[in-house]
């Protein structure tokens, strides 16, 4: 049924009256909606113009050289007795957004060095800091940045960012440590470290960082693989004297990572196993969030938290904020990676490590873990508790440092399929290291059929045309609802049309959602695919691709990679909470660009996907009764994808089926007054529905921001590692 005149219509809510909209409102929201598309857009250009500026070879040199004029005219100014410039407080290089609520317990402000500026301390500090910076400028300038994964020192936002939201204080330590009285558990913890000629400084820093814990029930197992530096034995049997939770396993022959690390496994007594790298580091608070998480979430089989990497100077760089577990993503890569907590009963079930992996012995333990638990007791704990160190050598600064990881990683998910009884192919993505997953059809596919809604569509013709030309997939139909439709060359092209396609004559008054809950009756088809007419195909797999990766299990509804007419992404998933509501992942970004952590360029679950171009079986669609005729137009798909999620499958993202999109040619923006009041009617009815789920998307770290651009940093984050559920 069609949805009645807002001038008749009840409420959205009791606290939303959308339909008492006036003309003059309706038209301040439209033009601020062009204001902020225009800005937008103006962003993308001023963040792309300064990513070049970034990219010079001179531009650290010239940071470095306005740094040391910035010293120098505070120096002089404190010999001449004037203030300097912008006050005494030292400040953090990035916004300063107020903090909340959650962050005004413990102090977490920086702090400048002791003793003031003119100390000795002080002044060393910077000077150290000024000769790092110095070298790298110089790296750069030799070498340039083509390729180069370390950081940028003179240009690194998130170290200020952490800085300003996660500095370590002796408040802090205390606030926690006053926290773990509540704990009703306190299991041991064994964490376990292979080494190999590691460096000394690197190792101790790396044991140092677990001495300071707070959480103080762990031992730490170190199995040191034959090192012919006999050093690096001295060094830890130094530490196992000075504390009895540092033990050293010494292995007579060389075995490599996997055969070390199973050595330290051996040994441990622990109920749960923490694997931890020789010349990687952890926060203080590492372990007692693991606990905390344990006291949370007492059947957690597996456990793992964000990270982020270290670079030469001890600065912290490009932190990776994960989504909750996400099976298929994990297919592509290892995401969980570190820090990593698995029971060690089950670690010993499966066997330990296998070392016919080694290099990505650790992605294949995690897939070998998610195929015999439940996925609700694998835990993601939403904090940086881990620094993976970049240095030459490292995977963490370039996958070419150790090449045989790239072939292991792809080996272990093919493992991974043919246990699984899963037909597939993994490909290589580039030389990252990735595994990108071709999921085979059956031999029989099932019929498709492709509902197309249209009204005279410039685009239908096109867009029939290219699906009947383009596509490879074997057993299909066409079922293209005629809205209306009144131009003459629009009833010549019914007319030409062959049995693959038929057309379903519909005269209600538009309303997206009635017109295929209607047309699903004429479908024969055992999955459905709703496609916009104002798309034509891109890759002829598209529908292959699609249905293949729908017919696994759990997979509920899958959505496709669409472009702009210029090659920018138009959609690649959509991410719940953004703009009050859903933003589209990639959306004007290039579209060869991989997006954050490789995300666009793997399949992996979303909260939701534009029904733009959308594969569901038809009994799921029975199931959940199809799409919501009070949502008329916008976000009816949103309210579908949520419904299918409530049922108990998952709504996922292909990159292998890709198509342009003109987005709403057809219709039209919905910016118009009778249409803008529609469309913000239909925002807030899906708020009022799905709250909680806007709220908290799972596959949305809370460290990202909601409002300033997908995957960039939150200031402030909607998370902090001080809150512990009691303050």
């Amino acid at each position: 049924m069609s949805m009645p005149d807002h001038d008749d219509a009840r409420p959205v809510s009791s606290t939303h009256q959308a339909h008492t909209l006036r003309a003059n409102e309706v038209t301040v929201l439209r033009e601020m909606v062009k204001v902020y598309e225009l800005e937008s857009a103006n962003n993308q250009v001023v963040s792309t113009q300064l990513r070049r500026i970034t990219q010079s070879r001179v531009y650290p040199l010239m940071i470095l050289i306005v740094k040391i004029v910035n010293v120098l005219e505070g120096s002089v100014r404190r010999r001449l007795g004037k203030a300097p410039l912008g006050g005494d407080v030292i400040a953090v290089p990035s916004p300063r957004p107020a903090m909340s609520k959650e962050e005004t317990g413990p102090a977490v402000a920086p702090v400048a060095p002791k003793g003031g500026a003119n100390s000795w301390g002080y002044r060393f500090f910077f000077l150290r800091r000024g000769i790092s910076i110095l070298l790298h400028a110089l790296k750069v300038l030799v070498r340039g940045n083509g390729g180069r994964q370390s950081p940028r020192l003179e240009a690194n936002s998130y170290a200020a960012w952490a800085l300003y939201y996660r500095k370590f204080s002796v408040q802090v330590r205390d606030h926690l440590t006053r926290r773990m009285v509540l704990f009703t558990k306190t299991p041991l913890l064994s964490i376990v470290m292979a080494t190999y000629n590691t460096d000394h400084t690197f190792l101790r820093e790396a044991i140092d960082s677990v001495l300071d814990q707070i959480y103080p029930h762990f031992e730490l197992i170190i199995a040191d693989d034959c090192s012919p530096d006999a050093t690096v034995r001295s060094i830890v049997a130094e530490y196992a004297k000075k504390d009895p939770r540092v033990k050293l396993v010494t292995r007579e022959t060389n075995g490599n990572i996997s055969a070390a690390t199973n050595s330290a496994i051996a040994e441990a007594t622990g109920e749960y196993v923490v694997f931890m790298d020789h010349d990687d580091t952890i926060v203080p608070h590492a372990l007692f969030h693991v606990v905390l998480a344990l006291h949370e979430h007492p059947d957690a089989t597996l456990l793992y938290s964000d990270e982020d990497k270290l670079n030469e100077a001890n600065e912290v760089f490009m932190p990776y904020f994960k989504s909750d577990f996400d099976p298929l993503l994990l297919l592509g890569q290892n995401y969980v990676c570190h820090l990593t907590t698995v029971r060690r009963d089950l670690l010993n079930e499966l066997g330990g490590l296998r070392s016919e992996f080694d290099g990505a012995q650790d992605w294949d333990l995690v897939l070998r873990v998610s195929e015999v638990v439940d996925r609700s007791t694998i835990i993601h704990i939403p904090h940086v508790l881990y620094h993976w160190r970049s240095h030459v050598g490292s995977t963490s600064q370039s996958s070419e440092a150790k090449p045989w990881a790239l072939t292991a990683g792809r080996r272990a998910v093919g493992a991974a399929l043919e246990r699984r009884g899963v037909a597939g192919e993994v490909r290589e993505v580039g030389s990252t290291g990735f595994a990108d997953v071709y999921f085979a059809l059956p031999e029989n596919p099932p019929l498709v059929s492709i509902m197309i809604p249209t009204r005279d569509g410039i685009y239908l013709q096109d867009c029939v045309r290219s699906v009947l030309a383009d596509t490879t997939y074997p057993n299909y139909e066409i079922i293209i609802i005629d809205n209306g439709s009144v131009k003459a060359d629009t009833m010549a092209f019914f007319a030409s049309l062959d049995e693959r396609v038929r057309v379903v004559r519909d005269d209600r008054p538009f309303n997206y959602s009635a017109l295929h809950n209607s047309a699903v009756d004429s479908c024969r088809g055992e999955v459905l695919c709703l496609l916009n007419d104002d798309t034509t195909v891109i890759t002829p797999d598209w529908l292959s691709a699609m249905v293949a990766q729908l017919l696994q299990p759990g997979n509920g509804l899958v959505g496709a990679k669409l472009l702009y007419p210029d090659g920018r992404i138009q959609h690649a998933g959509v991410l719940l909470g953004l703009n009050g509501l859903a933003a589209h992942v990639g959306q004007f970004h290039d579209g060869n660009d991989l997006g954050y952590f490789w995300r666009m360029a793997l399949a992996s679950e979303f909260q939701a996907c534009t029904a733009a171009c959308i594969v569901v079986r038809r009994s799921t669609w029975d199931e959940v009764g199809g799409l919501d005729e009070s949502l008329q137009v916008a976000f009816n798909d949103v309210d579908f994808c949520l419904k299918v999620q409530r049922s108990g499958l998952k709504v996922s993202y292909t990159p292998h089926a890709q198509l342009v999109h003109y987005e709403s040619v057809s219709r039209g923006l919905d910016i118009a007054d009778d249409k803008y009041r529609r469309f913000m009617g239909e925002v807030l009815m899906v708020r009022d529905r799905w709250g909680l789920e806007i709220a908290q998307d799972p596959y949305y770290n809370p460290n990202l921001s909601l409002n300033h651009g997908v995957w960039e940093l939150a200031y402030p984050p909607r998370c902090s590692p001080w809150y512990t559920g009691v303050e």
